[in-house]
């Protein structure tokens, strides 16, 4: 019979796979652009210094000319660069599927006793959205870039405000992470989901909340539902943060979030405290000691 603490101990430690999984996918879908980005920012100083050898600014036609390359350069930055991010978030969003999976499978196998029926991971409806919202979001971003790429401002703000702009469009990476974070937990969590309805349809899913997680999702670890059904809405450790408001289907519950859920039964014959009191009592444990 397996031990509850060897099962919750276990359980705690995908969390920081996930973490490394989200950071390595945001790094590797957010850098085709920033690179691209801080070439645009060299070739633009190059022909600012170019556009103003004897003045402060460019004359009105040169600093039209001017204009026009910079939007140029930018068109060139971001070109393609949507698609991109997309495919490799899809490509870490699978990889999160697949471990998540094995783990989650090898948990229930040794809580039950019992080998898991074989599947095929996917990464679910959530972390394709989350993907496939990727190049609609940098496009958003290059558009909201290009506005602020005006003669006026330009001419009031001198080269800080070329800098603004190509600052103004890095912001296009950020929300790159921010995608791939939701897709790779979102995955985790579907093929969680996914090996819990395989082993039968009243299998719980129990919320495993990451170390060291925010008072809401805190409220939340050791807590189970069936597969498909919904946990409480506004859950959390402190009363006064109580801000998500809509009764979640498990994790993620907030970008960045890397909780998940694991198949789970009362039934399953695991020794020692039960396995949601454990989870419980650590995320309680460590909100107070934060």
């Amino acid at each position: 019979m397996v031990s509850s603490n060897r099962i919750a101990d276990t359980a705690r430690q995908l969390p920081a796979a996930l973490r490394r999984i989200e950071q390595q996918a945001a790094r590797d879908a957010g850098q085709p652009l920033a690179q691209a980005l801080v070439d645009a920012q060299r070739s633009a100083t190059r022909q600012w210094l170019h556009a103003t050898t004897r003045q402060a600014l460019p004359s009105p036609t040169a600093l039209d000319r001017y204009i026009a390359a910079v939007k140029q350069l930018l068109a060139d930055a971001f070109r393609g660069k949507g698609k991109l991010a997309a495919d490799t978030i899809r490509i870490a969003a699978f990889n999160s599927a697949q471990l998540s999976a094995k783990q989650a499978s090898a948990l229930a196998a040794a809580m039950s006793g019992e080998p898991t029926p074989p599947m095929q991971p996917a990464i679910g409806p959530e972390a394709a959205t989350a993907a496939d919202a990727v190049p609609a979001a940098v496009e958003d971003e290059h558009h909201r870039a290009l506005a602020l790429l005006t003669a006026a401002s330009i001419t009031a703000l001198g080269f800080a405000g070329v800098t603004g702009v190509i600052n103004r469009a890095r912001r296009a990476v950020t929300r790159i992470a921010r995608h791939a974070a939701v897709a790779v937990t979102s995955a985790a969590s579907h093929a969680a989901t996914a090996v819990a309805r395989a082993i039968g349809p009243t299998t719980r899913l129990l919320w495993v909340a990451e170390p060291g997680a925010c008072p809401a999702c805190g409220a939340y670890a050791g807590r189970s539902v069936v597969a498909g059904r919904r946990f409480p809405a506004a859950l959390s450790l402190n009363p006064q943060r109580t801000v998500f408001a809509t009764a979640p289907t498990g994790p993620p519950l907030h970008p960045h979030c890397r909780c998940w859920t694991i198949p789970y039964s009362p039934t399953w014959p695991v020794d020692g405290t039960p396995l949601p009191a454990l989870l419980r009592r650590a995320a309680r444990t460590e909100r107070r000691a934060a």
